[in-house]
Parts: structure tokens; sequence; C-alpha cells
């Protein structure tokens, strides 16, 4: 996953160098008080997106992200403070060297489980909504592309363009079992009469099911 390793690092350099900017700004009076002439909403912004950066790329679960700190309360002016921008651009500046020496283990795993979880959580919104044909499409996007990793990692090959069913065909004789495959089927089903204006067929309740199932196979098999 080189391109995806490029791409995180050059959305951290940017961010880096922001940060670098941003304290550069900061000044000590005579009273040894600090402040900076940005606005209050520019550097939230900056740790805004610092943190949904370390999450999206290292993940919740990760010592970068562990080292963010807390984002000051509303009435708390970050611009009194040069600290919290500096620590942010700390956390941003180690995972930013951890993605250029490829030391965050399996990078493209990673950054594909947290797309995953993202669009899961969408999914989830919009059935807490009541838009369930839309989250199965989500839904069924999120398996489709997760069966084709798993045939991918296995050296699995189909003929032609891919598809979930395909995907579940070779998986049925190499992975998991019979009952497995029906259900992954059921899926697919939804999902195609979601996806192409048959939602009237498809239930709220196995929507939900469906989602479910997805989040644990994910666990269960991973790619």
């Amino acid at each position: 996953m080189v391109d995806a390793r490029i791409q995180a690092w050059r959305e951290l350099d940017a961010l880096v160098r922001r940060g670098d900017e941003i304290l550069e700004t900061y000044w000590e009076d005579l009273q040894g008080v600090t402040s900076t002439g940005l606005p209050e909403d520019e550097l939230r912004a900056f740790l805004v997106a610092g943190a949904a950066t370390v999450i999206r790329i290292a993940g919740r679960d990760s010592e970068f992200y562990r080292h963010l700190p807390q984002p000051p309360p509303p009435n708390e002016k970050i611009a009194l403070s040069r600290q919290l921008p500096s620590m942010v651009l700390g956390v941003l500046t180690a995972l930013r060297d951890a993605v250029y020496q490829g030391l965050l283990g399996s990078f493209e795993q990673r950054i594909r489980a947290n797309v995953h979880g993202d669009f899961l959580v969408q999914a989830k919104d919009l059935l807490d909504q009541s838009y369930h044909v839309p989250a199965m499409v989500l839904i069924g996007g999120v398996l489709e592309d997760h069966l084709q990793k798993l045939c991918i990692a296995r050296s699995l090959q189909w003929k032609g363009d891919g598809s979930l069913g395909k995907y579940n065909d070779l998986l049925k004789e190499t992975l998991y079992s019979q009952a497995e495959w029906r259900r992954i089927q059921s899926i697919g089903d939804d999902r195609n009469d979601a996806a192409h204006g048959q939602g009237q067929k498809v239930k709220p309740e196995n929507v939900r099911d469906h989602l479910g199932y997805v989040q644990r196979l994910l666990t269960d098999y991973p790619s």
C-alpha cells in the first residue's frame, strides 16, 4: 500500500508544517504571558484536524492517540498557551516519521479497518434515523471490499469483474463453511435490492442484523 503510505505521509507533513507556522506566531511579553495573534477558531481547527488525522491513520488504540492532549473547553483560550498546539505537533511529527519509516506494521490493514469502521458507523447512524436502504448499501460495500481483500491475501483469482458473489464462492472453498456462505449471500441479495431500486424488499430489522454480522466478520476474518 505504497500509495496510501505516501498520501498519509504528505497529509501529516502538511499538518506538521502548519503546526510549525502556528508555534512561530507565539510570543512572550515582559510578564511572561504567552499569546498569539492567530484567531481562536484557526487554532482549534488545527487541533481538530490533527486529532482526526491521528485517529484515521493510527487508530484510537494507538500510543499516538493516547498522547494527544484533551481538547480545551470552549471558554478556555488556546491563544494563551503554546502548550496545546505544541503537544499536538509533537504527536503528528512522531506519527509522520513512523509512517515514513514503515513502523506502523500492517499499514494497509490499519487504514482499511479505520475506513470500514467509519462506513459502518455511518450505516448505524442511517439505521437509527430510519434510512435502512442506504445503510444496506454501505454495509454491502464494506463486506464486498473486505471479501475482495481476503481473496487477494490468499492469491485467489476470479474471472472477469469481481463481485461479492464471486469472492464469496472462492472463500467458501478455502476459509469458511457453507452456512457462512449462505449468510453472506443473503447480505449480497439485500445489498443488490437496496442499490437497484428494490428497497421495498429490504427489511430494517434484517439490515440491523446484517450490520452486526459484518462487524463480527471483519473481526473473525481479518484481511
